[in-house]
C-alpha cells in the first residue's frame, strides 16, 4: 500500500491515528470558583487539540471561500502545516493552522482574540452526573506560545454554558498573555446540584461580553456514573447469544459503542472526544433492549453512527452515515471513503469539507461507509465483508458500489479497484494511488491537486497516465490552486457526480 501522508483527524478532524481576570462580581453561594495556587504539570497536546484546530480551519474555509490566489496560499501553508506535523511538532502545527484560520475569518481579529486561540481549557473530571453537586478543576493552558509580541492585559471570565446556550455560572480566570509567555493557570469549580442536568456543557474563556476562542467542555451524564453503565451493559450483553450472522454483527457493534462509555473519555479516541457521551449511553441502553429481544438494533437506522465491522476475527472502526432514503427501504448506492494517513475512520463525516459527504449523501440517496483504513486496507475480502454487514441493515444497489480514497486511502482505494469490476462500480483516488492495468478493472478517476506539497503530482500523474494508456478504464483530472489535504473537500461534490454516473459491469 503506498504510503501517503495527510494532517488527519488528527483528528480529529476534526474535527481526525496520529503516529505521536482583575475585578468580578462576587460569586454566589450556589456557584463559585476559586485560583488555585499551586502550579500543575503542563498539559501535553493531544489528537483533540490538532482536531480542534483543523476543523476549525475547515469549516471557516467552507463557511468563507477565498479568493484564488488565497486558496493556493493557504492550501501551500497547509501542507507546510501537514510536513510539521509529522515531523512531530504538533505545537507549531497548530499554530500555522491557527494562523491560516485567522487569515479567513471576516471580522479583523483583536491580538487579544488572536493570543486567546492559542489557548486550552481542560476539565477535571471530565464526566459529572446529573443531579450532584460538582466541585472541578479547570486548568488553562497554552498550546503554544503567545502570538501577541506585547503583555496583554484584561479581565477574562471563564464561562460554564449548558447545552441550551445559557450561562450556568461564569468567574473571573487569571491569565497572562502576550509578550511570548506560556500560560498554565488552574481555577476550581462548584456547581450546585440544580444547576446540572444531562447534556454536554462548554467551558468558555473569554474577555467580558465578547465571544470565547478557548473552549473546553464537560460531559453531564444522568444517573450513575459511565464506568458503572458501561459495567452493568457489559453484564447483560454476556447473556445474549445468537448464531445469525447480522445479530452477530449487530452484537459487535454494540459492544464496542459500550465501550467508548467512560469515566475519562481519551483525547487521543477521537471516537471518544467527538462523541455527546450522554447520548450514547442512552441509545447503547435501547440497542442492548432491542438484542435482548431478538431485533437488530441498526436496522435501517438513519442518521449519523459509530460501530464495527466484523471482518473475520477482527473489528474495524466504522463509521456510517444513511440517508432517509435507506430507512424507508429504498435500494441505495454505496460509497465507501477511506481516509489517509494520520486520519481515522470520522476523517470524512467530520472533515473533508467540513463533513460535506453527509450533505452530499442527503442530496444524492446514498450511504456512506467510513472504515478505519489501517485496518481495512486494500483486501477485497474486508470490502465484501463491508457490503454483506450493510445489507444486513439497508437495501443495497449492489451494481453501484464505489469506493474512494485520498492519499494513503487512495492507496487503498486503487488496490480495490483493481481487477474486481464485479464488485466495485467505479473508484476515485484523491492524491495518491499506485495504478497497474489489470482485466476487469472498473474506471478510476484519479485527482491531483497541482500544489500537493506531500505526494509530488508529476509522478502520480505518470503513474496514472501510463495505466490509462495501457488499457486501465478511467480519466486524469488535475486540481488547480490546492494541496494535498484541503483539496478533498472541493474535489468530492465533483468526483461523487463522477462516480455516482457508473453502474458496475455484471459479470458472466
Amino acid at each position: 500500500m503506498a504510503r501517503y501522508l495527510t494532517l488527519g483527524l488528527v483528528l480529529t478532524l476534526a474535527a481526525g491515528t496520529v503516529p505521536d481576570l482583575s475585578s468580578a462580581d462576587s460569586p454566589s453561594q450556589e456557584a463559585s470558583a476559586t485560583a488555585s495556587e499551586s502550579k500543575p504539570a503542563r498539559v501535553g497536546i493531544t489528537r483533540a487539540d490538532l482536531a480542534a484546530a483543523y476543523l476549525r480551519l475547515e469549516r471557516e474555509f467552507m463557511l468563507n471561500p477565498p479568493a484564488a490566489d488565497e486558496i493556493a496560499r493557504i492550501n501551500q501553508e497547509f501542507d507546510g502545516a501537514t510536513r510539521v506535523f509529522f515531523l512531530g511538532n504538533h505545537s507549531e502545527a497548530i499554530r500555522i493552522i491557527d494562523g491560516l484560520w485567522e487569515s479567513l475569518v471576516a471580522e479583523q481579529q483583536t491580538p487579544l482574540e488572536r493570543a486567546l486561540v492559542s489557548l486550552k481549557v481542560s476539565v477535571e473530571p471530565p464526566v459529572w452526573i446529573a443531579g450532584r453537586k460538582q466541585r472541578a478543576d479547570c486548568r488553562v493552558t497554552s498550546l503554544y506560545a503567545s502570538p501577541s509580541p506585547e503583555p496583554l492585559d484584561e479581565t477574562f471570565w471563564l464561562r460554564l454554558v449548558s447545552p441550551r446556550g445559557e450561562t450556568v455560572i461564569e468567574h473571573p480566570c487569571a491569565v497572562k498573555l502576550g509578550g511570548g509567555q506560556v500560560v498554565d493557570t488552574q481555577v476550581t469549580l462548584e456547581v450546585a446540584e440544580e444547576q446540572l442536568a444531562p447534556g454536554l456543557y462548554r467551558v468558555e474563556l473569554a474577555p467580558k461580553d465578547r465571544r470565547p476562542l478557548a473552549i473546553g467542555r464537560v460531559q453531564v451524564v444522568a444517573g450513575s456514573s459511565l464506568d458503572e453503565q458501561r459495567a452493568a451493559n457489559e453484564a447483560r450483553l454476556a447473556r445474549i447469544e445468537s448464531t445469525a450472522p447480522e445479530m452477530i454483527q449487530a452484537l459487535a457493534s454494540c459492544r464496542a459503542r459500550n465501550q467508548l462509555l467512560s469515566d475519562r473519555p481519551s483525547e487521543e479516541n477521537s471516537a471518544q472526544f467527538l462523541a455527546d457521551l450522554n447520548a450514547l449511553a442512552s441509545d447503547v441502553a435501547s440497542e442492548i433492549e432491542a438484542l435482548e429481544s431478538g431485533q437488530d438494533p441498526y436496522f435501517r437506522r438513519a442518521g449519523d453512527s459509530w460501530r464495527v465491522l466484523q471482518a473475520g476475527r477482527r473489528e474495524i472502526p466504522l463509521r456510517v452515515y444513511a440517508p432517509q432514503a435507506a430507512e424507508q427501504g429504498a435500494a441505495v448506492p454505496l460509497l465507501v471513503v477511506l481516509h489517509g494517513m494520520g486520519g481515522d475512520e470520522n476523517m470524512f463525516l467530520e472533515a473533508y469539507g467540513a463533513g460535506i459527504v453527509k450533505k452530499l449523501a442527503d442530496e444524492k440517496g446514498f450511504l456512506v461507509a467510513s472504515p478505519l483504513t489501517y485496518g481495512f486496507g486494500s483486501d477485497i475480502k474486508n470490502l465484501h465483508a463491508l457490503i454483506e454487514a450493510l445489507g444486513y441493515n439497508y437495501s443495497l444497489d449492489r451494481d453501484r458500489v464505489y469506493v474512494l480514497g485520498h492519499s494513503m486511502g487512495a492507496g487503498s482505494a486503487a488496490g480495490l479497484a483493481r481487477g474486481h469490476g464485479d464488485t466495485i462500480a467505479a473508484a476515485c483516488c484523491i492524491a495518491g494511488g499506485r495504478f497497474q492495468v489489470a482485466p476487469d478493472s472498473p474506471p478510476i478517476l484519479v485527482v491531483s491537486p497541482e500544489l500537493d506539497g506531500v505526494v509530488p503530482p508529476k509522478p502520480l500523474q505518470a503513474s496514472a497516465r501510463n495505466a490509462f494508456d495501457g488499457g486501465m478504464p478511467g480519466e486524469l483530472r488535475a486540481l488547480p490552486g490546492y494541496g494535498h489535504t484541503l483539496a478533498v473537500g472541493a474535489i468530492l461534490p465533483e468526483a461523487v457526480e463522477w462516480l455516482l454516473r457508473h453502474q458496475r459491469t455484471r459479470m458472466p
